[in-house]
């Protein structure tokens, strides 16, 4: 089969795929950690308390996300990654639009499972299309610049999501990234290269093998299991975290929903930094030990900050802890997608995928439980656990040999 390459004709064109995939990340990921600033107004009008909100919308859209994933990933790996994209982009806009109509909060976490199912597409689907596009040489570069969506997201998608939520009620937000999600459905549409697969006529039977041999190849060996398995680590050690600081900074602190907002500018202004300087440095160095190194500094942080007070010391270590998890995810990605051949990086991605939703699912739904019964240092604790757990997958994923990974 043919896939898409970055060859050394084509650095404009590649250029052109990391500035719309990171647009795809930047718009998967306001949207979710936007929730954070928000759950304080959403909890005054639904009647109930932060975590109890949180603990119904969160794993909602998480598990919907996991179960795409284990669909869109092989589907993917036959008729490409920029379909599935052009999919998610619609029904991401559509379920983000109608939050606006939505009064019932049963209602609101149903559609949140849709919303769930388009960010899962978005994050297998990009993962993968960089690990086709780029070779291993320059994949961690271009991972960590992709994924920096996810850091420009704290600093420019959550304070323009808390800005409106506090000016034009909580609902605003949503609207204004499902209209984005049309804009990114055009770009991808007009811009972004077709990478479907042009294989050979096989027999059903020959395909058949070749899906059941893929998935053989994601758990074949103590890396790619460990890769999997990293996955829910990863996600459970941080998401809960950061879903619950929102409500932490405003019950300890009496910020308001807009001075959150600015929080996050300055945590992901350092994120967005700490992630494009991450992926030159693991190019040279390793990707495993950056991503070793980095995800033990977090664990030490996540327990740290909610002993702080206000001051210099809590922002000296939530900047910190976000370069340092910044540090991790570029690296890491770029890490796991090259255990496997290129024809199984699609299942692979969607396994690790579906595993970190998993995480997602249960780390909100703990933390929120910590959070409303014993505190945000009960939920500290949590996370930096699951943290020590991502360390001990990423030891057994295996940095390839330089020729390993000539494909």
């Amino acid at each position: 089969m043919e896939r898409p390459r970055a060859g050394n004709g084509s650095r404009s064109k590649g250029g052109v795929v990391i500035a719309i995939l990171f647009v795809v990340f930047f718009l998967g990921n306001s949207d979710n950690q936007m929730i954070s600033p928000l759950l304080p107004l959403m909890a005054r009008e639904y009647g109930k308390a932060p975590g109890e909100i949180g603990k119904i919308i969160g794993p909602a859209y998480a598990i919907a996300a996991a179960i795409v994933a284990l669909l869109v990933g092989p589907a993917s790996d036959k008729f490409g990654r920029r379909r599935f994209l052009l999919y998610g982009s619609g029904l991401f806009g559509l379920s983000l639009l109608l939050v606006w109509f939505i009064k019932d909060l049963n209602v609101l976490a149903s559609t949140r499972f849709f919303t769930g199912l388009a960010a899962g597409t978005f994050s297998t689907c990009s993962t993968a299309y960089v690990g086709d596009y780029f070779p291993y040489e320059r994949r961690g570069t271009a991972m960590s610049i992709v994924q920096s969506g996810y850091f420009a997201a704290l600093v420019i998608g959550v304070p323009a999501g808390a800005a409106l939520g506090q000016w034009l009620g909580w609902r605003s937000g949503f609207v204004l990234f499902g209209v984005f999600s049309i804009v990114t459905l055009a770009l991808i549409s007009l811009l972004l290269p077709e990478d479907r697969h042009r294989m050979a006529e096989q027999r059903l039977a020959d395909n058949i093998t070749r899906r059941f041999d893929n998935i053989r190849l994601v758990f074949h060996g103590r890396a790619q299991v460990a890769a999997v398995i990293g996955g829910f680590f990863v996600s459970a050690g941080f998401v809960g975290f950061i879903y619950y600081l929102g409500a932490w900074l405003t019950s300890s602190f009496g910020l308001q929903t807009g001075q959150v907002g600015l929080v996050f500018i300055v945590v992901g202004i350092a994120s967005l930094i700490g992630s494009i300087v991450a992926g030159p440095i693991a190019d040279r160095v390793g990707k495993r030990p950056i991503a070793i190194a980095a995800t033990v500094v977090l664990a030490a942080l996540l327990m740290l900050i909610p002993r702080f007070g206000w001051g210099a010391g809590l922002f000296a270590s939530l900047l910190a802890a976000s370069i340092a998890y910044a540090f991790r995810q570029g690296p890491l990605h770029a890490l796991a997608t090259v255990l496997v051949p290129a024809r199984a990086i699609g299942s692979l991605v969607a396994a690790r995928i579906t595993a970190s939703q998993i995480g997602i699912a249960a780390s909100t739904a703990a933390c929120g439980r910590l959070y409303t019964e014993s505190g945000y240092a009960a939920v500290g604790i949590f996370s930096a656990a699951m943290t020590l757990g991502a360390v001990v997958c990423i030891y057994f994923m295996k940095e390839p040999q330089a020729n390993a990974f000539r494909e």
